[in-house]
């Protein structure tokens, strides 16, 4: 994998994350990938719906203390695209 398509890769993710952030979050519009999940409105039942439906889509294991550690959707990305290379 080159640095560029790893770069293309992961600002995928982070915009598939975003999506489940709006998703489970009900927002009207889709959320900046740099805006926190908890300064969203996010909470613990919302974070166990997100990490749930990330796991499914990104086929990746992703947990609650990732998405609080990490808070936003392209910091998330980068632990989804670590994991997703040492898988």
């Amino acid at each position: 994998m080159t640095v560029q398509n790893g770069a293309q890769n992961t600002r995928a993710i982070a915009a598939q994350i975003a999506e489940v952030f709006q998703e489970v979050l009900g927002a009207a519009e889709l959320p900046d990938s740099d805006a926190g999940f908890l300064d969203m409105g996010g909470d613990s039942l919302t974070a166990q719906r997100a990490v749930t439906l990330l796991g499914s889509r990104l086929g990746v294991r992703i947990t609650v203390r990732d998405l609080f550690r990490a808070q936003s959707a392209d910091a998330l990305a980068l632990v989804a695209v670590r994991r997703l290379a040492a898988a």
